[in-house]
């Protein structure tokens, strides 16, 4: 006979009625850790919401897939926006019925989980073609459980099919204005060996994560690299609300060899760590130095570099837009295009002047950008940037625009990296293991910050820019995307004369 539980609790023979569906990014998540795949089926308001750079990664997915439907062109989508699932997978039958025509979003469901297909293309005789849209310039391996679980589920729902490709974007394809030329824009890659070779192990792990989802408790699992393998966790803060102030995980230029090595001698805190400990580097030690005693650790050789650059001194920073889908001819999917700069010049008098340039009009920002950059820069004084990112950009623009190269080789010579002076001479305990301009300024400049602006990140800066040019985008809007632009790069520069000043008088 069944005891029953003496105190009016939950049977622990019978936790749950029922546990939710899953879906393709649910399985996704199980993949990546059975707790995060609990709380997100039981505990989704604790997820962290999406960072700028993030929702940006998402919209342009979003167009990209889009665009690869011109692939399979004449298709038909299934249903609208909010549909029930339900609703959408009748639609998706209806739509199979002819099998003469691709479908977008196809929907269907089988043993206990949903999926929403990007192209299901047909491939006579009565098969299909299992298409799956990526917004990469490649093809990574965390694709192969994507589509093998899409693979699951529509041979199970009696879908037979021909082949599974994953499209991605080509790096190398060179726009050259007007309609994009699809086949050169995209790749195909056929996955469909890999994918029926991983479904038993997917079937595997697909009832293994369904076990705990019975629970009234999430699973107890100890954070690691998983949490940001292969993506970010979104309840990672949740998870690690616990942590010290100096988890090992903050420790920046940490290979997996020695998190590992770490984890296995029950290290979990920077403080912790032996001096002596086998594959520290010497920012790791000076970094736990720093955390141990409470005190900045600054090198003389930072204020005599500093010191060394004689006026004009340039504080300079760029923006740029990477998009997937070019849209300027002459241009490749994620190629960096500059399209605005900031420059703060502290003179000999020690004034401070400022210039700017930012691009307004939906044309290539190359030519116009140099030509206004060499102009401001001129020819005289150290260029302070903030990462060899200005370099890189300056040396590529040197290939590009014709007419400026030894201009812009000059300027790129001219170039001191104030990262990279701090990450090597200097280290203040509220770093936190980052050495982000923001993350540094807001340790060392009691009165500047980042979060009183619109714009606080270069994501959403390259974002905004595609959106201010786009002639579909009100006057009004432009000009409040201009003016956040404006400020947000105006306070890079500020920000590393602040630092300049503060570091060079030994602060």
């Amino acid at each position: 006979m069944e005891q029953l539980p003496l105190w009016g609790g939950r049977s622990t023979v019978s936790p749950r009625h029922a546990i939710p569906l899953l879906s393709k990014s649910r399985f996704m998540a199980g993949l990546q850790c059975k707790k995060r795949l609990y709380l997100e089926c039981y505990e989704g308001t604790l997820r962290e919401d999406l960072s700028p750079a993030t929702r940006a990664l998402f919209d342009a997915g979003a167009r990209v897939g889009l665009v690869a439907r011109g692939l399979f062109a004449d298709g038909v989508k299934v249903g609208v926006e909010g549909m029930p699932h339900e609703e959408a997978v009748q639609s998706t039958l209806q739509a199979l019925a002819p099998g003469s025509r691709a479908i977008y979003e196809a929907a269907f469901k089988h043993d206990n989980i949903r999926i929403r297909v990007d192209i299901l293309a047909p491939a006579g005789s009565g098969a299909w073609d299992l298409v799956e849209v990526k917004s990469s310039s490649g093809f990574k391996e965390e694709y192969l459980p994507d589509v093998g679980i899409q693979l699951h589920v529509l041979e199970g729902a009696g879908v037979p099919i021909r082949r599974v490709c994953v499209v991605h974007v080509n790096s190398q394809y060179v726009y050259e204005g007007g309609p994009y030329e699809l086949n050169r824009l995209f790749a195909v890659r056929d996955v469909t060996a890999e994918a029926r070779k991983a479904l038993p192990r997917l079937r595997a792990a697909l009832e293994e994560m369904r076990a705990p989802l019975w629970a009234w408790a999430a699973p107890d699992i100890a954070v690691g690299s998983h949490c940001k393998k292969p993506y970010v966790c979104p309840f990672h803060k949740h998870c690690h609300v616990d942590q010290s102030d100096f988890p090992i995980e903050k420790m920046p230029r940490m290979n997996p060899k020695l998190l590992r090595a770490l984890r296995e001698a029950d290290i979990d805190d920077i403080r912790e760590i032996p001096e002596d400990f086998e594959g520290l580097t010497d920012l790791h030690r000076r970094i736990r130095a720093s955390v141990i005693t409470g005190r900045v650790h600054q090198d003389p050789e930072l204020k005599l570099a500093l010191a060394a650059l004689k006026p004009p001194v340039h504080f300079l920073d760029f923006e740029t837009c990477n998009p997937a889908l070019p849209r300027f001819a002459g241009t490749r999917p994620f190629q960096q295009v500059p399209f605005q700069w900031s420059d703060h010049v502290i003179g000999a008098d020690g004034s401070l002047a400022h210039h700017k340039f930012l691009h307004l009009d939906d044309t290539d920002p190359r030519a116009p950008f140099v030509r206004s950059l060499v102009t401001a820069l001129g020819t005289e004084g150290p260029i302070v940037v903030y990462s060899g990112f200005e370099a890189r950009i300056v040396r590529s623009l040197a290939e590009e625009v014709p007419g400026f190269r030894e201009e812009l080789l000059g300027i790129a010579d001219r170039m001191v990296d104030l990262l990279e002076l701090i990450r090597t001479h200097y280290y203040h305990p509220d770093f936190n293991g980052s050495f982000s301009i923001k993350d540094v300024v807001e340790a060392l400049i009691e009165d500047l910050a980042y979060t009183d602006l619109e714009i606080q990140e270069g994501s959403q800066a390259a974002t905004a820019f595609i959106e201010m040019i786009d002639d579909g985008t009100p006057p009004e809007k432009r000009r409040s995307l201009e003016c956040a632009l404006l400020a947000y790069c105006h306070r890079d520069t500020e920000a590393m004369v602040r630092l300049f000043q503060k570091l060079r008088e030994g602060g």
